[in-house]
């Protein structure tokens, strides 16, 4: 097939991790960003990738029910979002579709018990920090997807209206530095999460799950600060918690002080040399990986053979890569919760339960 000057029409059948849209186009996946499920547009093909071709909207002859007007006037240029020209239960949808197509196609689970996307408690304006980037003309903003060009904006819409303000009070100022700013609404470690009232919706979720069963020893994962620990141990008899950022565990111990917490023992070390701190049972393990999932302490979350397994992650690839390894080795997907920490973006944040089915000897 000639590339130069090609124009398709195209349907476009759903959207993917990474925001694009997809259709067919002489039986190869063709993705295209900014296009929404339900559209039939004109195409133009910009790569042939060899298993697939990658693609730009040129026209749109039928428009998608779930297309909306983006808020942002700068939507498709910035790269901080992707998904602002569809509606938001659109939104929740298709990142549930995403979690139960990877579940299927990574962990090999036919019909995962998938449930309804979380929404945010805030579809705009939900952001309590943002990175943002000057460049050699004194521009501040975001980087345009996948370049180094900064593109400038007025207002944020997924930003605090406080970020915004301090971005308008400091532009001038900004402008002038020759490397970026981080913008936050109070001072505080990178590790926090950055929808806040998600996250506490998503720790609450994590108690009612851990509250339907009995937990006496469970061991924490990745804890960072402290964030689910401290809920946890309100329905657990103890919780051992570990994370190799020392500053993160220096916060969390301060926290233990402070509050005179007798059933938290937190630790500064790799996950992954957790488990020698375990002498007896334990009832359920609570992990929160980086991205790259938490592939080197499975061997070791396996030897412990906890009852149940509760695993909350950024990155549906590598969640159901590690759900496959815990799956070989007797255990069952419960349930899995697609979590929507980032409105009008393509990020699927997800919590699964495991639960053990049958040691294997």
């Amino acid at each position: 097939m000639i590339l130069e000057d090609l124009n398709l029409q195209v349907r476009i059948k759903k959207l993917v991790h990474g925001g694009a849209g997809v259709g067919d186009v002489d039986g190869k996946k063709i993705f295209i960003p900014f296009s929404a499920p339900g559209d039939f547009c004109d195409v133009e093909i910009d790569a042939d990738c060899g298993g697939y071709f990658e693609g730009r909207l040129i026209h749109l002859i039928e428009e998608s029910s779930d297309r909306v007007i983006p808020k942002c006037p700068v939507f498709g240029k910035c790269g901080g979002c992707q998904w602002q020209h569809i509606t938001y239960d659109a939104q929740l949808r298709c990142k549930r579709d995403i979690l139960i197509e990877s579940l299927q196609r990574i962990a090999k689970i036919s019909s995962p018990n998938v449930m309804e996307t979380m929404p945010s408690p805030r579809q705009w304006h939900y952001r309590n920090r943002m990175q943002l980037h000057v460049d050699s003309k004194g521009r501040v903003g975001f980087y345009r997807a996948k370049s180094k060009e900064v593109v400038e904006f007025e207002e944020c819409f997924i930003a605090d209206a406080r970020l915004n303000e301090k971005l308008r009070i400091s532009r001038g100022e900004f402008s002038k530095r020759d490397r970026g700013v981080s913008l936050r609404i109070e001072d505080g470690p990178s590790f926090l999460q950055i929808n806040s009232g998600q996250n506490d919706q998503l720790k609450s979720k994590l108690v009612e799950w851990l509250s339907e069963s009995e937990h006496g020893e469970v061991l924490e994962l990745y804890a960072g600060a402290g964030n689910f620990t401290f809920d946890m141990a309100k329905v657990a008899g103890h919780v051992i918690a570990s994370e190799i950022d020392i500053k993160a565990v220096e916060i969390a111990r301060a926290e233990i002080f402070k509050k005179g917490i007798s059933n938290i023992d937190f630790y500064a070390e790799p996950s992954e040399k957790t488990e020698h701190r375990i002498q007896g049972k334990v009832d359920a393990i609570v992990v929160d990986p980086p991205r790259r999932g938490c592939e080197g302490a499975l061997k070791g979350m396996i030897r412990l053979s906890p009852r149940h397994i509760y695993y909350i992650s950024c990155n549906p690839a590598t969640l159901s890569r590690d759900v496959a390894t815990l799956m070989k080795n007797g255990y069952e997907l419960v349930r899995a919760m697609p979590v929507d920490m980032f409105p009008q973006t393509f990020h699927v944040e997800a919590m699964v339960q495991l639960t053990l089915l049958r040691p294997l000897l």
